[in-house]
């Protein structure tokens, strides 16, 4: 129900006055005409501006800490792969950690930068390279039952980034050969169990790189390569001076851009934190072996937070919403952010109550982002009406 009312949402947004899209301009045609409705207040074009130019900066920003996690994450790797023992292994998860919750921070940004319709599949495949989930253990390694399975034990498969990139999502959405979570069965174990040894190098027998142990380690330093080489090819593409994606954003008016921020912004809303709220105990979570599931969506919750109800300057609610929207949106992350760090990690481990609470909440805000959701003024700030008497 909730993704069904955000999505409604985001359509009442698609199809307002600011953007001025054919299809829902035919619609109303042929509707029958509505009583009239309150007209917004006019945005200020030099705020809006700013504030524009801003926030897709952050984006870029965000992407280069990112970056800089991904490398600090593939420089873990390289250790882990020289002298792999227990405390190499655990440095190399609490750098995917902190590279998967930057990406996370970054999603909603992304979604920015790939918003125009003509661009919208480069930027899906984009996220299915880095973020593909959930991913199927036994397409990467060897599992229980299994002892063969696994590119690690498919021999007929050369290791290397291009033939990686092709096995990706190869005959279905589970068989992931590259981003963050197939490197988190990697780094985790397709059981939640891997240990260093299973890292170190054969040197011995007739064909070394055959070994099992061998392609492991080839397999886990393609798939960092392959993040670091997604995220450099983006940041080449993000500035304004690249005139590539930004392009597309400059050239929007100050208004259509903060719709197109807004309507970006929901649609995380609904494609990525609410794909990753599970609806009960046997839900697929992402990270559910890294058990960052709850933290990743933290992490997406505050560069929401800072765009639209920052804790310093201006923001997108003070130029899109009415001052008691704004009191309320900021109330309603706040509350959002607190109940998820209550709750379990891996999230599918919360209380069922504290979910569905989760779920309403993610319906609050959305309808306040859009604007669709209309705040009643307080009754201490209701301006008494004397009655003259009789």
């Amino acid at each position: 129900m909730i993704a069904v009312k955000i999505r409604h949402a985001l359509t009442v947004l698609l199809c307002s006055g600011l953007l001025a899209i054919s299809a829902c301009s035919e619609k109303r045609v042929e509707e029958k005409p509505e009583a009239a409705k309150p007209v917004p207040q006019a945005l200020n074009e030099e705020a809006a501006e700013a504030l524009s130019r801003a926030v897709w900066q952050a984006g870029q920003v965000k992407l280069a800490e990112t970056q800089a996690a991904v490398e600090a994450l593939n420089s873990a790797l390289a250790t882990l792969l020289k002298q792999p023992t227990d405390d190499h292994l655990e440095a190399a998860k609490l750098a995917w950690l902190d590279a998967h919750r930057n990406f996370a921070a970054t999603l909603p940004y992304i979604e920015l930068a790939f918003a125009p319709a003509e661009l919208r599949s480069e930027g899906r495949k984009l996220v299915l390279s880095l973020d593909s989930w959930p991913v199927q253990p036994g397409y990467l390694d060897t599992v229980p039952g299994y002892s063969n399975s696994g590119i690690v034990n498919d021999t007929a498969i050369d290791l290397t980034l291009a033939n990686l990139r092709k096995q990706h999502r190869l005959t279905a959405n589970e068989e992931a050969s590259t981003g963050f979570h197939a490197m988190e069965i990697m780094l985790w174990g397709p059981t939640g169990e891997r240990t260093a040894e299973q890292f170190v190098a054969v040197s011995k027998g007739e064909k070394p790189e055959a070994q099992a142990a061998n392609r492991r380690r080839a397999l886990t330093q393609l798939m960092g390569q392959a993040m670091e080489e997604d995220l450099a090819d983006l940041a080449r593409r993000w500035p304004f001076a690249a005139n590539d994606l930004s392009r597309y954003f400059l050239a929007l008016s100050p208004a259509a851009r903060m719709q197109q921020i807004r309507a970006a912004e929901i649609r995380t809303l609904d494609e990525e934190l609410l794909r990753r709220l599970p609806e009960s105990s046997e839900s697929d979570v992402e990270s559910g072996r890294a058990a960052d599931s709850k933290l990743a969506m933290l992490a997406m919750l505050r560069t929401l937070r800072s765009n639209w109800v920052p804790a310093e300057g201006t923001g997108l609610a003070e130029l899109l919403l009415d001052r008691h929207q704004v009191r309320a949106l900021d109330q309603s992350f706040a509350e959002l952010e607190a109940l998820m760090l209550k709750m379990e990690d891996p999230i599918e481990l919360a209380e069922l109550s504290q979910l569905a609470r989760a779920r309403d909440l993610l319906e609050q805000i959305a309808g306040l982002m859009s604007g669709t959701t209309q705040v009643p003024t307080p009754a201490d700030e209701m301006t008494p009406v004397s009655v003259p008497a009789d």
